[in-house]
């Protein structure tokens, strides 16, 4: 055996070996910190501190949770290390940030912290402040995760399979784990850039894509522009929609909501509503998917329409034809994200005082029902022509 054929096989065992409940367990504590608005503070020394900053970037960008990383501030850290020593520096960089019960660590590092070994001092006493306000803590450690490893809320260990090896096979996982953990269901919100240019795989279902507001339910209109209901009270399901979606089903097309709420982001709605929304229309109508961006334009997401992130996302996980698929919706947005993915599209036209598309759809009408209507005649055998 060459010593690439060992150490890849050491890797194997590793993933093997890995704590997937604990992973889970973390991946829960993420997405309340992200529901409670709480910032995420990641930790770590050496090569760890590098798997910090590229980890900021993308619990950011993939997401939508705000995190730092101390070790990204060279002159404050190093000023702080000078003055104050190396071993509160965290510490005193985390009480500047005001570090709360509603914030989360995590921990990355080979040893998780050893005070009486001098090793990481500095993430032992971050660690204590975060016990102290009732911040939440992750890690992802190596051997026995040290001081990390006793008062984690959730710590995934990376087993030893050979000591030799132990440091680049626990900075090798660290990336693997919090790569997961950005790309869970639960926490991803955004299209990673590849993904999202890559042209989809060519699949054998056919769907029609639906915007929510002002589509299958109806738009609250203020000064010409269309606003999604603020509750569970104020929806009012399009009277098109249960007979119009239900001859889409019957000739085998894929239902899928594509929509926009960036409200949510803004902090002017809270996420909680839009699913008990979303819940509502998915028991009275026969939807396959609910697909949501929460972001604002000033994110610059890949799954905020106009953008087709969502529905390349849908187009994957339903083996969907694109090609073969419409985009129904009742703003240029709708109109542009459906063109950049492939598919035909529909415009319902409702007077909106706003910029309309500066691509022309493919059928421009009045209403949901005229929408499956200009379908059907186009398609008259379905999903399967």
């Amino acid at each position: 055996m060459t010593f690439t054929d060992q150490f890849l096989d050491e890797a194997r065992r590793i993933a093997d070996q890995l704590d997937v409940a604990m992973i889970e367990k973390a991946v829960q504590i993420l997405a309340d910190t992200r529901e409670q608005g709480g910032r995420l503070f990641i930790l770590g020394v050496g090569g760890s501190a590098g798997n910090a900053s590229h980890a900021v970037n993308d619990f950011r960008k993939i997401v939508g949770l705000e995190s730092y990383a101390p070790t990204d501030n060279v002159s404050e850290l190093t000023a702080r290390t000078n003055d104050e020593g190396w071993a509160t520096v965290f510490e005193a960089w985390l009480r500047g940030s005001r570090l709360s019960k509603i914030d989360a660590l995590l921990i990355l590092s080979v040893g998780g912290g050893d005070v009486e070994k001098s090793v990481s001092p500095n993430l032992v006493a971050a660690l204590k402040l975060a016990k102290h306000v009732g911040a939440k803590v992750i890690g992802i450690v190596g051997r026995n995760g040290g001081y990390t490893a006793q008062v984690a809320d959730a710590c995934v260990i990376v087993p030893t399979v050979n000591p030799n090896h132990v440091t680049p096979h626990t900075e090798a996982f660290q990336a693997v784990v919090w790569h997961l953990f950005v790309s869970h269901p639960k926490l991803k919100q955004a299209q990673t850039k590849w993904e999202s240019v890559a042209p989809a795989q060519t699949g054998t279902q056919c769907a029609v894509f639906l915007d929510r507001d002002g589509v299958i339910n109806k738009a609250l209109r203020r000064n010409g522009k269309p606003y999604p209901p603020e509750n569970l009270e104020q929806l009012e399901i399009d009277a098109d929609a249960p007979l119009a979606l239900a001859a889409l089903k019957e000739k085998g097309f894929r239902l899928v909501v594509v929509t926009n709420q960036p409200d949510v982001g803004r902090g002017n709605q809270r996420r909680e509503i839009v699913e008990e929304i979303n819940g509502a229309l998915a028991t009275a109508l026969p939807l396959d998917r609910i697909l949501v961006c929460y972001h604002t334009d000033e994110d610059k997401c890949e799954c905020r329409k106009p953008m087709p992130g969502l529905l390349l996302q849908a187009a994957r996980d339903l083996e969907i034809d694109l090609k073969r698929s419409f985009m129904i919706g009742d703003r240029g947005r709708d109109i542009e994200a459906g063109h950049s993915a492939g598919c035909q599209t529909i415009f319902i036209d409702y007077g909106y005082q706003e910029r309309r598309s500066s691509i022309p759809p493919d059928a421009t009408v009045k209403s949901l029902r005229e929408a499956v209507t200009w379908i059907l005649r186009m398609n008259p055998k379905g999903a399967q022509t």
